[in-house]
């Protein structure tokens, strides 16, 4: 395609609410879907370096979610305990709810001369680090508070670093399989946050800054492996007012990424009452001590993780195959429904199994298209900081509001142990991602 003068291109009176489309078809010779299709294939290296640098960041992510910070918790204020980590996972994910988008804008325009993405992902790190580090030493609920806020904050500097890598640098068909991996990645930082959380009881301040050191070396190798370079030229020319407002999409002019969004909050949600509580779960209904219960979610997390692994790499190739998204997250919303059914009713440790294994194995199927249903719909490839990390919020959102309706749910029936209700409710929303998916229409 001939090279056009913007003016010939865009009416002057077009408002600038999407200014990274805008100056894209001003300045860009061919359409993004083309260049997306001319990305060339990436080699194992980059596979290798890809995933264990998510499993590091998971474990960073999974190790306070799933285990550490309810234990702290536990041990500052064991008689509200519930209601406490419901407050401060739900407000340090609403705090920082708006710094992923406004940092992916910042990164998509970065003009460091090692690279856009980089300087995000080293930052990122640090702030893991004083974060987990602060968490371990505090002596009451609001300063684990202060240090739970800074960790997300990390989580959102490296999710911009490293959640547009799908978009930039691999081609299409290969997206659904590292998709995948980093799927599988997530299930492997689960059930070894809970393993190895239970051995390091003794001592909270390792328990805390271990992650941290298996993500410093994932880090190490994506700098040295991972390509990266500083914004394009239409980006820098972009002035930073221009860009934060174009946060503010019309979800009506970009309806199936808004649909994808909105399914991703309705998984995130569902999953959030049963990953934020089991814990307790095991505690409260079934009677454990907690080194008991880290071991007998090891135990679990280990069957979950073979039905996690398997659905999700046989579902990142089968999509990619098949050229479909949509079938995969049906499955994922039905299976993950019916193990928090069973999982809502388990009398014993047997049932829970065979409920968190179903779940388990729906994540996968989930995790095996979301990055790569996510990366099909960007209103703008190129934007890939900006789109995947309002894509992101959705994920933020969801640990938001899942800890904060989590009290009123358990609490229905006097007292503060309803995980029937809890787990069921967590079924119904998982059932939405399966309505949205539906109703996607630039994706099969």
């Amino acid at each position: 395609m001939r090279r056009k003068d913007a003016a010939n291109i865009v009416p002057t009176n077009t408002p600038i609410e999407d200014v990274s489309q805008l100056t894209l078809r001003a300045e860009d010779e061919e359409d993004p879907t083309t260049a997306e299709l001319r990305i060339p294939k990436v080699g194992p290296g980059f596979v290798f370096v890809y995933s264990f640098a998510y499993f590091g960041y998971f474990l960073c992510l999974f190790m306070p979610a799933l285990f550490s910070l309810p234990y702290k918790i536990q041990l500052v204020d064991p008689a509200s305990k519930e209601t406490v980590l419901g407050l401060v996972v739900g407000i340090s994910a609403i705090v920082l709810l708006p710094a992923g988008p406004v940092l992916g804008v910042l990164s998509d325009r970065s003009k460091f001369a090692w690279g856009r993405r980089r300087p995000f992902l080293i930052l990122g790190f640090s702030v893991f680090a004083i974060s987990a580090f602060l968490i371990a030493i505090a002596p009451n609920v609001p300063l684990i508070l202060v240090g739970y806020v800074i960790a997300q904050l990390a989580a959102s500097l490296v999710g911009v670093a490293m959640n547009p890598t799908l978009a930039e640098h691999v081609p299409p068909a290969q997206r659904g399989k590292l998709g995948a991996l980093s799927g599988v990645m997530a299930s492997i930082a689960g059930v070894s946050a809970t393993l190895v959380g239970s051995l390091l009881l003794s001592n909270v301040v390792l328990l805390f800054l271990a992650p941290v050191a298996v993500f410093a070396l994932g880090v190490l190798l994506w700098v040295l492996v991972i390509p990266d370079s500083p914004a394009p030229e239409r980006f820098q020319s972009v002035k930073v007012g221009s860009s934060l407002r174009s946060l503010l999409f019309n979800p009506l002019k970009h309806p199936d990424f808004s649909l994808v969004w909105v399914g991703k909050l309705c998984i995130g949600v569902g999953t959030a009452f049963f990953s934020t509580y089991q814990l307790y779960f095991l505690l409260d209904r079934l009677g454990f001590t907690a080194e008991q219960a880290g071991q007998q979610l090891a135990v679990a997390g280990g069957l979950a993780l073979l039905a996690t692994i398997g659905f999700t790499i046989l579902g990142g190739f089968l999509s990619d195959k098949l050229r479909r998204r949509k079938p995969f997250i049906y499955i994922a919303a039905g299976m993950i429904a019916a193990g928090m059914a069973i999982a809502a009713i388990a009398p014993d440790f047997g049932i829970y199994i065979i409920g968190g294994v179903l779940i388990s194995a729906g994540s996968g199927a989930f995790n095996s298209v979301d990055l790569a249903l996510a990366s099909d719909v960007l209103p703008d490839p190129a934007a890939g900081g900006k789109w995947m990390s309002i894509y992101q919020v959705s994920g933020t959102l969801a640990t938001a509001i899942g800890p904060v309706i989590a009290p009123l749910l358990l609490a229905i029936g006097g007292g503060s142990g309803n995980y029937t209700a809890l787990f069921i409710a967590g079924g119904v929303f998982a059932l939405g991602a399966a309505v949205t998916a539906a109703r996607v229409r630039g994706v099969r």
